[in-house]
């Protein structure tokens, strides 16, 4: 267990220091399936409110499947990364051994353009040959749309290696919330690693 617990605390301060990768489903060739007292969810943002749905989203989806996990916004304080060994100590205090990790790029935003339904408002009028409409078109629908694309990745870490074990690449738009994003994102997440036998 001495053992065990610095290698998790040097995961720990890798993901937390490294930024934002982008790479398609993996699994490590070594990865041997284990049973794991307890894992931590970390979504890595700076929005405290995404932070929370998303970390909320994927330990509720993987304690559905029988998995204990916990969140990681409401377990672990600044006081506990001062340095290797108090996270180490905290680890320990919460039995926590594998590591769920999301890390994200930059969203991304772009207007698209959406067919436009318009209403002719005025009076038709006629001017010799000339037959015409006095008025205006107004808008009913369509036009420009904002829409904010998310990039990130979730990856997997245990307490048997220093390195990744899993890893797959996530996309999504904000349209609906960050708590519509958070669901799928976790659903997404939580899925592929039971079909790659994670657990």
């Amino acid at each position: 267990m001495r053992l065990i617990l610095p290698l998790l605390a040097t995961i720990f301060f890798v993901i937390v220091s490294c930024g934002s990768q982008n790479s398609s489903s993996w699994k490590s060739p070594d990865y041997k399936k284990q049973n794991y007292r307890k894992i931590m969810v970390l979504a890595k943002t700076s929005d405290e409110l995404a932070q929370r749905q998303l970390e909320e989203a994927t330990v509720k989806l993987l304690k559905n499947k029988g998995i204990n996990a916990i969140t990681a916004y409401n377990t672990i304080e600044p006081k506990d990364l001062k340095n290797e060994s108090t996270f180490i100590k905290k680890a320990n205090t919460l039995q926590v051994d594998a590591l769920i990790v999301y890390n994200f790029g930059k969203v991304k935003s772009e207007y698209k353009r959406k067919p436009s339904i318009n209403a002719n408002i005025g009076v038709p009028v006629k001017l010799g040959i000339f037959r015409g409409f006095l008025g205006t078109d107004i808008p009913l629908a369509g036009g420009n749309r904002k829409v904010e694309t998310v990039n990130a990745q979730v990856s997997f870490y245990n307490k048997s290696s220093s390195s990744m074990q899993w890893s797959q690449s996530l996309t999504g738009d904000l349209k609906n919330g960050t708590q519509n994003l958070a669901s799928s994102f976790a659903s997404k997440s939580v899925n592929k690693m039971f079909e790659d036998l994670l657990f």
